[in-house]
C-alpha cells in the first residue's frame, strides 16, 4: 500500500487522443475542447496602416463534431464585429473581450457542414504589425533605416488579434488569403498565388491560396517595397526570396545555400518537400529572429548580410531552422504547446546536421556540446523535464536537439531515419504527441524504446558520472583495465537513474587503443577491458567525443592529460584535456600548450590556448600568427584578451583595423583606445566610415570620440539621432547602450525614448526602458521628462505603460 500511494503521488496519468502519457510534474496546459472543425478559412483584408487598421471579412467552413452545439466561440480579442452569418443567414452573436459568441438560431448537429462568415474592423496592438508608416523617411541610403511595412507573426496565439478565428494548434485547414493594398508594393502570403487583380483606385488585390491544411497560427501577411530573387532546388520546388532592391548585393549572402537546404531536408528526411513552393520575406523590428508561416518565412532583416557582414553572423542556421519547420511544425503539428519540442528540437537539430555538411565535423561536434552545455546550465535552476509548458527555450531547442542525437546515436542512424520518416508519413498534415514518435519506433523498428523517452524526454536532469580507472596485472602475468563508473546525480522521485550504451577507449602509448561499449544502468558498475599485449596507458576516454549529455568527474594526471590534448582522435576530447589544464602552471604547460596550438586548426582549440597563454610572453609570438588567419574567432579571443602594451601585439591589433570582420574592427578600436590611448584619435580616424551591422562599428565609433573627448557636442548629436526612430530597433539599441556609456542624455534624446519604450517590440522597449531609467536616477531628467510627458497628448494606457517601465517617473 506505502509503495501504491507513493506512485499516486509521483505520477499522474493524463488521457486524451486515444495516449496514456505518464508525467512527473503537474502541467497546466490542457486539451482545448472545440465543438467545429475548421476545413477552411478565407480572410478577405485591407489595410489603413497610418491608423494601423485592418478592414476584413473572414469565412470559416466547418464541420460540427459534437451531438448538438447551440453557441460556438471564436477568438477575436478587441476586434469590432460587424455582422455575422452562419450560411447565408444572419445569426446574432456577442461581443466578449476575449472574442465573439455565435448563437445559431437552432443548435448545430453532428456532421453538419455550413461556413459562419464575419465581417470585421480591428486595430490590433499584436499579431499584425504596421512599421514606418508614421516616421518620417530616413534621406539617408542605409540598410538599416526605418522603411514602411506591413507583418504578421501568428505564433503562440496572435493571429486572432486581426482576424476572428479558431486560434489553437489543435485543428489544422487550408487557408486562402485575399489582401487588397496601395500599388507599388509587393504583398505576400501563404500558399500559391492565385490571382493578382489591378484595381482603378491604386490599388491591387493579392489572392493566395493553400491546397493542404496547416495550423492557423502559421497564416501570414507580409507587404512592403521589395526585388524577388526566383530560384529552385535541385529537387524543382520554386523558391521565391524577397530584399530590398537597393541592396542587391545582400541578396546571394542573406539567402546563401537556401536551395541546396531543400535538397538536403529531403534527403535527410525521406520526405518531398511538402508543400506548393518556398518564399522568405525579410522584415524590420521582427520581434524573434524568423517564423515558419507555412510555405512563407519571415526573418528579421538584421540578418540580410553583404559580404564583409556574412563573416560575423550570418542566415545560414537560422534559415535551416525555419525551412526544416515546413516539415516539423507546420507538415506535421504539436496537439498543444507540451510537445513543442517535437518541433523546436527538430528545428535546431537539422542546421546542426547541415554544420555537418558544410564546415565538417568538428563544426558539428563543437554546437552539439554548446547544446550539452546550454542544458546541463538550466538544470542548475530547475529540473523540468522538455515534455512541459514550463520546459524553456534551453530545453525545447537545444536539449531537445541533442536528445534527438541520441536517439540517433542508440538506435543507428539508418533505423533512426526509417523509423522518423514512417513518423512523418504517417501523421502527413496531422496534428501529433510525443507517443506518436515513441509508437512510430515501436511500429517500424519493433524496437521498445520506451525507457529513452522516460528518462530523456518525460522526466528532467541529466546524468552525473563519476570515473576512474586502474591498471591491472594479475598473478599470471595478464594485464587488464578495470573503469569504474558511478552514478553520482541526485535521484529521487523524479530524475533516477540513466540507462545509456557507452563506450570506453583505452589508448595506450604505442598509438594504439582498445574500445569497449557497454549498457551502463545501475549506480555502480566496473567495466573490464583486457590489455592483452601488455602495452602502457596514455589515457582513458570516459564515452569519447561526448556522445551523451552528460558531466563527468575523471581525475587525470598532467601527462595522460598532455597524451589526450596532443593524441586524442576527437577534437571534443582534445579539447576537454585542454580546459582540464587550466589551472596549471604555464611553465609547466606552455610547451604542450603551443604544440596543440601548431597542430591545430579548430578555433575552439586555438581560442582556449589563447585564453591561458595571453599572458605569458614567451608564447605572444606563436599567438600572434592568428592575425594572418581569415576566420574571426581566434583574433577576437587575442584582442579581448589581451591587456599589456606591447608594441608587436598593438601593430597586429592595429592591423586588425582593416580586417574584414566588423566585429573585429570593432573590439580592435576598443582595445587599442584602451591600452594606447593616447592615439586614441589615429585609431578612430581609421573607422570613421566604417557603419557594421546595424550600425555597430559606426555607434561605437561616437561613443568612443565623446570617451577622447574629440568633438563632443557632433557625436552626441550623431548618437541621439541613431537612437531616433528614423532606424530600426538594433541600432537604436546599440545607441542607448552607447548614450549610457557615455553619459549622453539631452531634451532631444527624450521623444525617442519614450517611443521606443511604447513599441509592440519588445526587443526595443526593453532596452529603452533600462537607458531611460539609467537617466532617470538624476533628478534634473526626472524633471525634463515628466514635463515632456505633461505637454504632449499620451492616452492614459501609454502613460501606464510609461510607468511600469520607469516607476520613477511617478
Amino acid at each position: 500500500m506505502k509503495n501504491l500511494l507513493l506512485l499516486l503521488l509521483c505520477f499522474s496519468i493524463t488521457l486524451h487522443a486515444q495516449t496514456t502519457y505518464r508525467s512527473y510534474w503537474k502541467d497546466k496546459t490542457t486539451y482545448r475542447e472545440h465543438a467545429l472543425d475548421i476545413s477552411h478559412m478565407k480572410v478577405e483584408v485591407s489595410f489603413e496602416p497610418k491608423a494601423g487598421k485592418v478592414k476584413g471579412k473572414v469565412t470559416h467552413r466547418f464541420t460540427v463534431i459534437q451531438k448538438q452545439v447551440d453557441s460556438v466561440f471564436f477568438d477575436a480579442p478587441n476586434i469590432s464585429i460587424l455582422s455575422a452569418k452562419i450560411g447565408d443567414a444572419d445569426v446574432p452573436f456577442q461581443i466578449v473581450p476575449s472574442g465573439v459568441w455565435v448563437k445559431p438560431s437552432k443548435p448545430l448537429q453532428w456532421d453538419e457542414v455550413n461556413t459562419i462568415t464575419f465581417n470585421y474592423e480591428a486595430t490590433p496592438q499584436k499579431g499584425l504589425y504596421f512599421i514606418g508608416w508614421n516616421v518620417t523617411e530616413n534621406p539617408i541610403k542605409n540598410p538599416f533605416a526605418v522603411r514602411k511595412q506591413i507583418w504578421s507573426q501568428g505564433q503562440g496565439v496572435d493571429n486572432r488579434h486581426w482576424i476572428p478565428m479558431y486560434d489553437n494548434m489543435n485543428d489544422k485547414f487550408i487557408t486562402e488569403t485575399v489582401i487588397t493594398f496601395e500599388n507599388g508594393y509587393e504583398v505576400l502570403s501563404n500558399g500559391k498565388l492565385v490571382k493578382k487583380k489591378t484595381n482603378p483606385n491604386n490599388t491591387t488585390t493579392w489572392h493566395y491560396a493553400m491546397s493542404k491544411p496547416h495550423a492557423g497560427y502559421l497564416l501570414m501577411v507580409g507587404i512592403g517595397k521589395y526585388a524577388i530573387k526566383k530560384t529552385k532546388s535541385a529537387s524543382g520546388i520554386p523558391l521565391n526570396l524577397y530584399y530590398y532592391p537597393e541592396f542587391a548585393d545582400r541578396a546571394e549572402p542573406t539567402y546563401r545555400y537556401s536551395e541546396m537546404m531543400v535538397d538536403f531536408l529531403e534527403n535527410e528526411t525521406g520526405i518531398a518537400y511538402p508543400w506548393e513552393s518556398y518564399s522568405q520575406i525579410m522584415v524590420q523590428d521582427f520581434l524573434y529572429g524568423a517564423m515558419e508561416n507555412t510555405t512563407a518565412t519571415v526573418f528579421g532583416d538584421f540578418f540580410s548580410v553583404d559580404e564583409r557582414a556574412f563573416i560575423d553572423r550570418n542566415y545560414i542556421g537560422v534559415n535551416c531552422h525555419e525551412l526544416t519547420h515546413q516539415w516539423f511544425g507546420d507538415y506535421i503539428t504539436a496537439r498543444d504547446v507540451r510537445d513543442t519540442w517535437l518541433q523546436e528540437s527538430w528545428a535546431t537539430y537539422y542546421p546542426k546536421m547541415l554544420t555537418k555538411k558544410l564546415f565538417g565535423d568538428d563544426a558539428y561536434n563543437w554546437q552539439r556540446r554548446g547544446e550539452q552545455n546550454t542544458a546541463i546550465e538550466a538544470s542548475k535552476k530547475d529540473k523540468y523535464p522538455i515534455r512541459f509548458t514550463g520546459a524553456g527555450t534551453a530545453r525545447v531547442y537545444p536539449k531537445g536537439s541533442n536528445v534527438i542525437s541520441m536517439l540517433s546515436y542508440v538506435l543507428g542512424e539508418e533505423q533512426w531515419k526509417r523509423a522518423q520518416k514512417y513518423y512523418l508519413k504517417k501523421h502527413a498534415y496531422a496534428n501529433v504527441e510525443t507517443n506518436d514518435l515513441q509508437q512510430a519506433i515501436q511500429d517500424q523498428l519493433g524496437i521498445d524504446m520506451s525507457w529513452f523517452f522516460d528518462e530523456w524526454v518525460l522526466r528532467g536532469g541529466e546524468p552525473e558520472y563519476t570515473v576512474h580507472y586502474e591498471d591491472i596485472q594479475t598473478g599470471n602475468g595478464n594485464k587488464h583495465t578495470e573503469i569504474a563508473i558511478e552514478q553520482t546525480h541526485q535521484c529521487d522521485e523524479i530524475i533516477g537513474l540513466f540507462k545509456m550504451p557507452i563506450a570506453i577507449e583505452v589508448h595506450y602509448t604505442d598509438g594504439t587503443f582498445d574500445r569497449k561499449t557497454e549498457w551502463i544502468e545501475e549506480q555502480f558498475e566496473v567495466v573490464k577491458i583486457e590489455n592483452k599485449n601488455k602495452k602502457q596507458i596514455a589515457f582513458v576516454l570516459f564515452d569519447p567525443n561526448s556522445q551523451i549529455m552528460k558531466t563527468v568527474n575523471f581525475k587525470k594526471g598532467f601527462n595522460e592529460l598532455k597524451a589526450q590534448a596532443l593524441n586524442a582522435p576527437n577534437m571534443l576530447d582534445r579539447y576537454d584535456a585542454l580546459v582540464a589544464l587550466r589551472s596549471t602552471e604555464i611553465d609547466s604547460k606552455q610547451e604542450v600548450l603551443l604544440d596543440v596550438f601548431n597542430k591545430e586548426k579548430f578555433h575552439a582549440i586555438r581560442s582556449e590556448i589563447i585564453t591561458q597563454l595571453i599572458n605569458d610572453e614567451k608564447s605572444i609570438p606563436v599567438l600572434l600568427t592568428v592575425f594572418n588567419e581569415k576566420e574571426p574567432n581566434n583574433k577576437l579571443t587575442f584582442i579581448k584578451n589581451y591587456m599589456g602594451r606591447n608594441k608587436t601585439c598593438i601593430d597586429a591589433i592595429t592591423s586588425a583595423l582593416q580586417d574584414n570582420s566588423y566585429d573585429v574592427v570593432q573590439a580592435a578600436v576598443e582595445k587599442l583606445c584602451t591600452i594606447d590611448y593616447e592615439n586614441a584619435a589615429k585609431y578612430l580616424a581609421t573607422i570613421k566610415d566604417v557603419y557594421g551591422m546595424n550600425n555597430s562599428v559606426q555607434i561605437k565609433y561616437h561613443e568612443l570620440c565623446i570617451e577622447h573627448a574629440l568633438d563632443i557636442e557632433l557625436h552626441k548629436s550623431a548618437l541621439i539621432n541613431y537612437a531616433s526612430n528614423q532606424w530600426e530597433f538594433r541600432t537604436r539599441n546599440n545607441a542607448f547602450v552607447a548614450l549610457k556609456q557615455s553619459g549622453t542624455f539631452t531634451n532631444e534624446l527624450i521623444p525617442h525614448l519614450l517611443d521606443a519604450m511604447l513599441s509592440s517590440n519588445s526587443r526595443l522597449a526593453n532596452p529603452a526602458a533600462d537607458c531611460m531609467n539609467y537617466f532617470l536616477q538624476q533628478s534634473v531628467n526626472q524633471k525634463a521628462v515628466k514635463t515632456y510627458i505633461q505637454t504632449k497628448n499620451f492616452t492614459s494606457t501609454q502613460k501606464q505603460m510609461l510607468l511600469d517601465f520607469a516607476p520613477m517617473l511617478k
